[in-house]
């Protein structure tokens, strides 16, 4: 079985200037409020694409779990589709859980989802417990990105699927154009546009994937890129 150093990447692209990690390492408050509603409105570009693959990924009872699940529109989404499924969220932000737990009481799925205040380099579950690991533009946010990979690992049952999807971190000249899409196509506000810019500059490069791969314990890795634009790293899955 091939392990993570067997990645399959789109050729290497270099990518201008380090890697700057986010000032910020919790969303809190109105923050939390503000991506809550980005999130709402541009849900067919942000999650439905990976929902829509997610769901495929566990037969028709499973137990799935969301590491930074934020306002937790995943899950629930996941939930409607799949409702043999028990889906756990886990988020760093106290504020981002309870806004998830509402979220999930209106949608009226609170029985099948539950939400957890805890860091995702170290959740509070047995070992291979979960059919499904998902995660959803968490990596840029750490400094050691294998960390999250190892507690995938650690959580997975043997044959589960494992799935994390992030930015890829594009070359400096291309920052300005994607932030003038945010702001003016996708009408980001200031604040949002400046998170955005801060997430891409923190995004991981190729080779910066590759090698946190290479230190983690996951195994069977498949990396896929979505227009230079985008990682979807896939372990297990169909």
């Amino acid at each position: 079985m091939p392990n993570a150093s067997s990645a399959v990447l789109c050729p290497y692209r270099p990518t201008s200037g380090a890697r700057v990690l986010e000032p910020e390492a919790l969303v809190a408050g109105a923050e939390a409020e503000g991506y809550d509603r980005l999130v709402r409105r541009h849900a067919w570009i942000l999650n439905r694409p990976f929902v829509k693959l997610a769901a495929n990924q566990a037969p028709e009872r499973a137990r799935v779990l969301d590491i930074g699940s934020g306002p937790g529109w995943i899950p629930i989404e996941l939930a409607a589709r799949r409702r043999g499924w028990e889906l756990h969220g886990a988020d760093a932000s106290g504020d981002m859980v309870a806004l998830a737990a509402r979220n999930a009481e209106a949608a009226g799925v609170a029985g099948r989802v539950r939400f957890h205040r805890s860091d995702g380099r170290a959740l509070p579950f047995e070992p291979a417990s979960f059919d499904l690991v998902i995660s959803h533009y968490v990596l840029h946010h750490l400094e050691a990105p294998e960390e999250l990979f190892d507690e995938a690992a650690r959580l997975v049952k043997p044959g589960g699927c494992v799935m994390i999807k992030d930015l890829r971190r594009p070359p400096a000249w291309a920052v300005p154009a994607l932030a003038g899409i945010a702001r003016h196509v996708l009408r980001y506000d200031e604040a949002q546009v400046r998170m955005y810019r801060e997430s891409l500059g923190a995004a991981l490069s190729p080779a910066e994937l590759r090698a946190a791969l290479r230190r983690s314990r996951l195994r069977d890795v498949r990396v896929r890129e979505t227009f230079g634009l985008e990682f979807l790293v896939l372990a297990h899955c169909r």
